[in-house]
């Protein structure tokens, strides 16, 4: 694996909501970039053998801590948990950029997991008005832990990352920091084509490269 660093004038501070097995991963990726990390969990003593690992290129901190400092924010928490974190976390994220990478796992997810993948609108939808000033973009909701551990930077076509949202600007952050990891960006559109690569539809779960997810969504 081959990680370019980000350029000082690049560097940005994110905030990782759970430091589990996509946050953990995706977040080790980027402090390894260059990018200032700080993960946002219950217990931030915790994570002091992750941190050791990574040499003083992350922090932790309380959730609304990690949120209130950081440019963008990734949202890699369970399902389930979506209600009580926005209510935490609202005020501190504002209109900031959220990338949720979160996915409903029944049964674990209840009810509330259970309504959002039977929405017709998409996963993002059960999300979106819970934190309704904030800048929302579906991210690094698709592909395996292990894959995106093991994969990064690899050379040839890298694994793809779908990205929807409705804001612009929040979508192309999005691509570069997904460029940053070791991946391939593929823009799906606005956050209602979220549901293009939802649990369920081909691209899920796949482990495909950025040009076989273009093609699985009809993407030039």
């Amino acid at each position: 694996m081959v990680t370019t660093p980000v350029e000082q004038e690049a560097r940005m501070k994110i905030g990782i909501l759970g430091a589990g097995m996509i946050g953990g991963t995706v977040g080790r990726l980027w402090a390894q970039a260059g990018h200032d990390v700080t993960f946002g969990v219950r217990h931030p003593e915790r994570l002091r053998p992750m941190l050791a690992e990574l040499g003083g290129k992350a922090g932790a901190s309380p959730a609304v801590d990690a949120v209130a400092g950081a440019d963008v924010v990734l949202a890699a928490i369970p399902f389930r948990a979506w209600p009580d974190v926005a209510a935490e976390i609202e005020a501190a994220l504002g209109d900031k950029v959220l990338l949720d990478a979160t996915v409903p796992d029944p049964p674990r997810d209840g009810a509330f997991g259970d309504a959002a993948l039977a929405r017709k609108d998409g996963v993002a939808f059960a999300v979106a008005p819970l934190l309704p000033r904030a800048k929302l973009v579906r991210a690094f909701s698709t592909v395996m832990w292990t894959t995106l551990r093991s994969q990064a930077h690899r050379a040839g076509d890298r694994i793809g990352i779908p990205l929807a949202g409705d804001d612009e600007e929040a979508v192309a952050l999005a691509a570069r920091l997904v460029v940053d990891a070791g991946f391939d960006p593929v823009v799906a559109g606005r956050l209602a084509l979220a549901r293009r690569f939802d649990p369920g539809t081909a691209v899920f779960d796949s482990g495909m490269s950025g040009p076989e997810v273009r093609a699985a969504l009809g993407i030039a």
